[in-house]
């Protein structure tokens, strides 16, 4: 059967890399789809569209929103120029009144009283941050540090120091009836107590909102005032605030209104600098001018095009209607055109935020150069990304769409093509593969597994994507370069589409060969339950002996426990059941002990007689019930091993005693037969064919001849009747006497020894003649096996206390066979046997190699054939024994 393993394989690969690059696609969508910019309100990010693709930067939304803030703030400057400037130039020492300035930026005055600070004070105050100290005052005190408040504020102190509250006083109808409506409330006991909690709580916390008032045990009110740290004096050098206030009531205004100033004013400065260093000249493609004209017919105007500051209003008009994108706007008499998408209303709503700070005298021009000649401002920044990303999203969007298609075609050929493959005549057949034995139930709860992990998966990659999304300073105007980022999403793509594959493809193998049932877990729960009640009822002698018996002992079990739980509260009754219960389970432990305990007898019977004592008999009498049953068993299977093997043994002896008496038989007429024909070599016949035949009946006479003796050889060993005369021996000096025995055949056949190791002294303790009949079968081998013109090699070792000899050379023919076959009894390495041998040779030298303690090993590499003989070192003993040991081997 041929699986079309490789081809899958590359197509499943294509397939996953598809999936890869499809999110690496798409994270550069999401990379690419937005830009970050530097304005006056720090950096901008703006999301990209492939609609834009088609309009230039100036019609996009991204342009329209940079010009837009860019006129907010020119607006917003030009309040602040006015704040922080005199003779259009920054005025560190310019003097502020708070009162003023809050006024002006609120449009109210609500404190009567002011303090005028320098600019430079007030923006350095804000940057050290406004501090406050809680001060704890009685109301007395409080009244008397801050001073008295006049009828206005509805709060006094008359000649004896006490708190005055005055209805008549309080400035409307609602409050006078509010007020008047709390006092009746009070009870006349409590009235004058309670008046002046009221008047104080009410008046205190109507100015001043961190204020805290409360009544202390002896009676006093007490008053928690925060009170503003003065860090710097006034331009008067007053270093208290309290000094240019009349009274509380005045002194929480203004320290209120001083609060405001310096944060204003602080924040203020920040945008002044912003702004400057975005707009100023020749550092911005933004070009503005704004022309104010205050009520007492001053003109100041604002620009950062020098060139152009004293034009006329027409000449300004003229100048920037030369731009491409313009916007012109007279407020006073509401002539308004331009060419940049922002509207009228929009420009005045920014100019309504800061009327305080322009009059209805003011012109605005502002214009941008689309030729961008200005680097590295918003506008140029902006066009150079927009350019860069904006006309290739289309690119990846294609792309990404290419790489959809691909994968599902991919997909639905593999589908297709899953679980079949093609036999010897081409013809399809289904398969399955090991993950498609899997329960389907396990792959189900790995599908959902997978399915949470890929939503975990997708939200982290969203994460991801928002992170480089808000790294703006990383990417503003450059190549976006976060490897990482790509990396996470194109290992999510990978897995998603491998873990959806192999589910896919597993469920179409399952679906095709119908198997979907077969390999399930219910499949494996319904079979295993019919299975149990098919065992039970084929084992019936069991389930009456063992399975009802079990459930009788749980019921007693569970009759005994709710007889107790009946008998609660009745005295000891509820003792006799409980007591009931544990009797019976005692006898039924001592009981299932005993079976266990003859059971563990029975064990060990077996294992006696598996390990050869097959005249074992268990003791039956001692046994009961099932184990008395299988007891018997266990000893008639002793009984019938006894027999067998005495069976085995007795055929054994007679094949061998066979072989032996027969062998032994033909060698009397063979000798004959072997000393007639030398007798007819002695006449020197030459006529042919009789000397032919006298030839053939020579050879084949001693090949009978031989094989006779290797019968009876192979005999004795398989049989044990060998006996050994073990005496230390050198193997090396072994091999060099057969090597130069066998050097006239080898010369024959080409053969070159190449011996090394033919100096070692390989002592060994072996029987020489059985050694010399080992080595004798190796080199008769190498004749008869040996590739004519080769080389043999033969290596002596001695290492590690072994003594090691091997003999390689080059087969003649295929060696189709394993290297431990050809050692088996009658295994030729010729399969057509035309070749002189009795396939006896190996095998006699390897059990005779076994009988003198060593090891044989045949090993095939192709055509090369190595076999290697392995015995333990000789090592002389300390004194000589005088007699050489004769060992019987009983059994080879």
């Amino acid at each position: 059967m041929r699986k079309p393993t490789l081809k899958r394989l590359a197509l499943g690969l294509v397939q996953q890399t598809a999936a890869l690059l499809l999110m690496v696609a798409i994270a550069a969508i999401l990379f690419n789809s937005y830009l970050a910019v530097d304005t006056a309100d720090g950096t901008k990010v703006y999301e990209l569209s492939p609609l834009d693709a088609e309009t230039e930067f100036e019609d996009s939304v991204i342009f329209h929103d940079l010009f837009q803030s860019s006129v907010s703030d020119i607006i917003q400057l030009m309040v602040i120029k006015g704040q922080m400037e005199t003779n259009g130039s920054f005025d560190p020492y310019k003097y502020i009144d708070i009162t003023e300035f809050v006024s002006g930026k609120t449009g109210g005055a609500d404190c009567p009283v002011t303090a005028v600070y320098e600019l430079e004070d007030l923006i350095k105050w804000g940057k050290y941050g406004v501090e406050y100290t809680d001060r704890i005052m009685s109301m007395s005190d409080f009244v008397n540090y801050f001073g008295s408040v006049n009828q206005n504020s509805n709060f006094r102190l008359d000649a004896d120091g006490q708190l005055v509250f005055s209805v008549e006083g309080t400035q409307t109808e609602e409050q006078q009836q509010a007020v008047t409506q709390a006092i009746e409330a009070i009870p006349e006991s409590q009235r004058t107590e309670r008046l002046e909690d009221l008047a104080f709580t009410y008046i205190v916390k109507e100015s001043v909102t961190d204020i805290r008032v409360s009544r202390e045990d002896d009676g006093t009110l007490t008053v928690y005032f925060p009170m503003l740290v003065c860090r710097y004096a006034t331009v008067d050098g007053e270093k208290q605030l309290t000094a240019c206030a009349n009274n509380w009531v005045e002194y929480t205004a203004l320290q209120n209104n001083l609060a405001l100033a310096i944060h204003t004013l602080s924040a203020n400065y920040e945008q002044y600098q912003n702004c400057n260093d975005l707009y100023q000249e020749n550092a911005s493609n933004l070009k503005y001018a704004v022309r104010l004209m205050s009520k007492d017919g001053i003109t100041r105007t604002y620009t950062n095009v020098s060139e152009i500051a004293d034009s006329s209003d027409n000449e300004m008009t003229d100048y920037f209607s030369e731009y491409r994108r313009y916007l012109i706007y007279y407020p006073d008499s509401l002539e308004f055109t331009g060419n940049t998408g922002m509207t009228e209303r929009q420009i005045y709503q920014y100019l309504k935020d800061y009327d305080y700070a322009h009059p209805d005298m003011t012109h605005i021009w502002i214009a941008v150069d689309t030729n961008y000649p200005v680097q590295g401002d918003a506008f140029y920044n902006a066009n150079v990304v927009f350019q860069r990303i904006v006309p290739n999203i289309w690119y990846l969007i294609g792309g990404g769409i290419l790489l959809v298609v691909l994968w599902l075609l991919i997909g639905i050929y593999l589908t297709v093509t899953a679980g079949v493959a093609f036999d010897e005549e081409d013809e399809p057949v289904l398969y399955l593969n090991g993950i498609d034995h899997v329960w389907i139930e396990c792959m189900v709860l790995v599908l959902l597994a997978c399915v949470y992990a890929g939503k975990v998966g997708y939200g982290y990659l969203m994460d991801t994507a928002n992170k480089v999304y808000l790294s703006h300073s990383e990417i503003q105007g450059r190549e976006i370069t976060r490897l990482a980022a790509y990396g996470v999403f194109a290992v999510y793509g990978f897995s998603v589409s491998a873990g959806i594959n192999v589910f896919w493809y597993s469920l179409i193998r399952r679906i095709k060969s119908h198997n979907m049932w077969s390999d399930s877990f219910l499949h494996w729960l319904v079979s295993s339950f019919g299975k149990a009640v098919h065992f039970v009822s084929s084992h019936r002698n069991s389930a009456v002996s063992s399975l009802i018996p079990y459930n009788l002992f749980l019921l007693a079990n569970l009759a005994g426990i709710l007889a107790a739980y009946l008998l609660r509260g009745k005295g000891v009754w509820w003792l006799l059941p409980a007591f009931a219960a544990v009797i019976l389970d005692g006898i039924v432990g001592v009981l299932k002990f005993k079976q266990k305990a003859e059971q563990i007898d029975i064990v060990e019977g077996i294992r006696r007689i598996r390990d050869g004592e097959v005249d074992y008999k268990l003791d039956v009498e001692a046994l009961h019930g099932d184990n008395r049953e299988m007891a018997d068993a266990v000893n008639n299977i002793g009984e019938g091993i006894r027999k067998a093997v005495s069976t085995s043994m007795k055929d054994e002896q007679m094949k061998s005693d066979l072989i032996t008496n027969v062998s032994h038989d033909i060698k009397t007429p063979l000798t004959s037969i072997i000393n007639y024909v030398d007798l007819l070599k002695r006449l020197k016949i030459t006529e042919e064919p009789a000397k032919s035949y006298i030839a053939v009946l020579d050879s084949k006479s001693q090949r009978l001849k031989q094989l006779t003796d290797d019968l009876v050889e192979a005999s004795k060993i398989s049989s044990g009747n060998i006996v050994l005369n073990l005496e230390p021996l050198n193997l090396t000096e072994l091999l060099n006497q057969a090597v130069g025995e066998f050097s006239d055949r080898l010369e024959e056949k080409k053969l070159q020894i190449i011996f090394d190791g033919s100096d070692v002294a390989g002592m060994i303790y072996a029987d020489s003649r059985r050694m010399w009949r080992i080595i004798e079968n190796l080199f008769q081998n190498i004749c008869k096996y040996a590739l004519e013109g080769t080389r043999v090699y033969l290596e002596m070792k001695v290492e590690g206390g072994r003594v090691t000899a091997s003999l390689k050379n080059i087969s003649d023919r295929p060696m189709n066979l394993k290297g431990e076959e050809l050692s088996e009894r009658f295994i030729r390495g010729d399969a057509s046997r035309t070749t002189e041998g009795s396939g006896l040779g190996l095998y006699i030298a390897k059990n005779l190699t076994q009988a003198q303690h060593g090891e044989f090993q045949i090993q095939l590499d192709g055509d090369l054939f190595k076999i290697i003989l392995d015995f333990p070192e000789y090592e002389r003993p300390s004194q000589e024994e005088t007699a050489v040991p004769v060992e019987t081997i009983e059994e080879a």
